[in-house]
């Protein structure tokens, strides 16, 4: 009798105990992580049970595959496990390797820690590696290393290895995302996991009847399921040893594999399961062609839809950072370490058709990006020098007014352009010829309009600088779908900015704005006190977490903005005065950064200060020590540069020739010239905190080269003052 009581009592303590993990898996459930890397959005709609299961429910994206310090397979895979970008070794392969009695001895030697079931053997070089050559800060492992500490295990499957000249080589990337900060995974099986098989990429494939299995056996056993299936990536690396007939008929056997192995997995999973199906880097071609963004696809619940994050604050468009963020987040877990964000689920029907026709006006905007900002900062650059020599050779230029009235009105095409590319994504055209003939045609009607409105020049170019800077403040408190989607601005696929205004609207928006107060003050259209008003709100609305979310901007706009203020109003400036410009900058920064912790808005400015609050101060010179090496890139690289050369030029030859020319601008426009030198302190300081510094200040340095060339051509040339009444 007693030895039945015994058994009841330890029956029920053992109830009791399972209680709590039980109540925690049935609420969380797993998570299965499945890669087939290097393929497309389509090839992923050619497996029939993926398809079919899209018909009825999951969140799709295109994903963002960027790393830190360039841009590979490797740094994909480990910037999804760190929830940031970061550095891995330089080694193609990194050497994960299942436990041995030999090689734990070595793991436990070189990191000091008990090694688990597979160990990354050069775990301290990637380390090592991230520490010295990473810009960002960010820890290798962060996923896995979160849910060891609350007691989550994980698993490996599969690899991508191949063979080459009768050499095995090994590719177990797929580890960087599950291990660990010194390594490790919990269990999996990555190297007996393939099969001979002559008549695939490189003589071998997947065992999908032992990868089924072992699916099954870490399902029961592991809480997050990481599976490499490494087929798709070997007929990517195969591709150019094969033709078109071999090539599809290897890649409709590794389909038809890949769907046995998929309609298991559906089968498997439970209602409070999770399942990512992605690609942690193109396809070698989609990569060359500028298709640059890897699909990812959420299965949780029975709705479908569309992924975005606070980090690009754009439907169907997330980041390889949110990767961990997300899986952590389905287990109610954080880690303070990681710059990532977590998936919102968007609900959507034509989820599929969203995405492609996106992602074909991405890539066709990236396409021609380069093209455009070089053919318009050629026109600029080239317009500007042709005009300051005609302007110093003036006496041997025949049909003197005619070419300078051709002069003027080319050289006023770089104020218009940055708003027509501005104006043109309303077309919402797809196509690069269409999108260039988008452009083109905006551009034509803003120059009749500008034409037809105004006779005189400084009403025309303040015209479109009033124009310019009040559709950049209506497009900010409405989402930014305009500097989202245009030419001159950031790209989702390069992936420095997914959202806000960009480095390129952050130099227009100091100086447009200045320079159309100036106008307007200057045909006394506004009063003083107006100029204060309105610099209020297009501070807010370009620097608001929410809105323009550019921090920057703020800094350079504050100390613009309340320079032309003071100016205005003859201040005079003294030293104090110039500590309170500094103190004005800092003072937005600050309340900008409360605003954005207080909503919770997640902007770049929110994770600035989590970083500091995390790392401490070296942050922030980690921070700008980024912003200096990125300027220093782009003045040895960029386009823009070229404005900026071009302006020095102008500048240098107006203080010598004709004698005392910015004096006589001066005495008369005096509240433009006003303008000039508020919006050239603006450039100064925009240089000096903006990581891309030199296209802000270029693009700022329009609306203050422009308007001193045309009203130099009309003082020198044509002797006249344009009408201030």
């Amino acid at each position: 009798m007693k030895k039945k009581v015994v058994s009841v009592l330890i029956t029920l303590m053992i109830l009791l105990v399972s209680i709590p993990k039980y109540s925690f898996a049935d609420e969380h459930g797993k998570v299965i992580f499945i890669n087939m890397n290097r393929t497309n959005l389509n090839t992923m709609l050619s497996v029939p049970t993926l398809k079919k299961e899209l018909k009825n429910r999951g969140y799709v994206a295109l994903m963002n595959i960027r790393g830190d310090g360039g841009t590979d397979d490797r740094r994909s895979y480990a910037s999804m496990g760190a929830g940031g970008r970061v550095n891995v070794s330089a080694q193609e392969y990194i050497d994960f390797q299942e436990l041995t009695k030999e090689n734990g001895k070595v793991f436990k030697s070189v990191t000091g820690k008990e090694p688990k079931a597979i160990n990354n053997i050069d775990i301290n070089k990637s380390i090592n590696d991230n520490i010295e050559y990473g810009q960002y800060g960010s820890m290798l492992g962060a996923l896995g290393q979160t849910l060891s500490e609350n007691n989550l295990k994980t698993a490996v499957l599969g690899n991508s290895d191949k063979i080459e000249n009768g050499e095995l080589v090994k590719n177990r990337n797929i580890g960087l995302v599950a291990m660990d900060e010194y390594g490790r995974i919990d269990g999996g099986n990555i190297d007996n996991i393939n099969v001979k098989d002559e008549s695939m990429p490189y003589g071998i494939r997947t065992d999908y009847n032992k990868l089924i299995k072992e699916t099954q056996k870490y399902y029961n056993e592991s809480d997050a399921i990481f599976v490499d299936l490494g087929d798709t990536y070997r007929l990517d690396q195969y591709r150019l040893f094969l033709n078109d007939n071999t090539y599809k008929s290897m890649k409709a056997n590794i389909v038809k594999n890949i769907n046995k192995y998929l309609k298991e997995v559906f089968n498997m999973v439970g209602e409070n399961d999770v399942v990512y199906i992605s690609s942690a880097f193109p396809n070698d071609l989609d990569y060359k062609n500028r298709r640059r963004l890897s699909p990812i696809i959420k299965f949780e619940g029975n709705k479908k839809g569309l992924l975005s994050s606070a980090t690009t604050r754009r439907e169907g468009i997330v980041a390889n950072i949110d990767v961990g963020v997300d899986i952590l987040n389905e287990f109610g877990l954080k880690n303070k370490n990681m710059v990532g964000r977590s998936y919102e689920l968007i609900q959507k029907d034509d989820n599929i058709g969203y995405i492609q026709h996106e992602f074909v006006k991405m890539v066709s905007v990236s396409d021609i990006r380069a093209n455009v900002v070089n053919t318009f900062v050629g026109i600029v650059s080239a317009s500007w020098v042709i005009g300051m020599i005609a302007i110093l050779l003036r006496k041997y230029v025949p049909y003197k007014e005619r070419v300078f009235n051709v002069l003027k009105e080319l050289i006023k095409l770089g104020i218009i352009m940055p708003l027509a590319l501005l104006l043109a994504p309303v077309f919402n055209f797809k196509t690069p010829m269409t999108i260039t003939a988008g452009i083109v045609l905006t551009t034509l009607i803003l120059y009749i309009l500008g034409r037809k409105l105004f006779k005189d020049d400084i009403k025309q170019m303040g015209f479109f600088a009033l124009v310019t800077i009040i559709v950049i403040v209506i497009d900010s408190v409405f989402g930014t779908y305009l500097m989202r989607n245009n030419i001159m601005s950031y790209d989702a696929i390069i992936g420095a900015r997914y959202y806000g205004i960009g480095n390129e609207y952050e130099g227009v928006t100091i100086a447009s704005a200045v320079f159309a107060m100036a106008v307007l003050l200057n045909y006394k259209k506004i009063p003083k006190w107006l100029v204060a008003l309105m610099s209020i709100v297009i501070l807010i609305t370009s620097a608001y977490p929410s809105m323009g979310a550019n921090v920057g901007g703020a800094i350079s706009e504050s100390v613009a903005y309340l320079l032309f203020i003071l100016l205005i109003y003859d201040v005079k400036l003294d030293f104090k005065k110039v500590i309170l410009l500094g103190v004005a900058a800092v003072a937005v920064v600050v309340a900008f950064a409360v605003l954005d912790v207080v909503s919770g808005s997640e902007s770049h400015l929110s994770v600035f200060v989590n970083q500091i609050l995390v790392n401490g101060p070296g942050a922030i010179l980690q921070t700008f020590g980024r912003k200096i090496q990125m300027n220093m890139k782009l003045a040895q690289t960029s386009v823009w540069v070229n404005i900026l050369l071009a302006g020095i030029f102008i500048i240098a030859m107006f203080i010598f020739k004709p004698p005392r020319h910015f004096r006589d601008i001066a005495k008369k426009y005096p509240i433009l010239f006003k303008g000039f030198i508020a919006s050239m302190v603006g450039c100064i300081v925009t240089l000096l905190v903006n990581d891309s510094g030199i296209v802000a200040a270029s693009t700022a340095s329009i609306y203050i080269l422009i308007p001193i060339i045309i009203i130099s051509i009309n003082m020198i040339i044509f002797n006249k003052e344009d009408n201030k009444n």
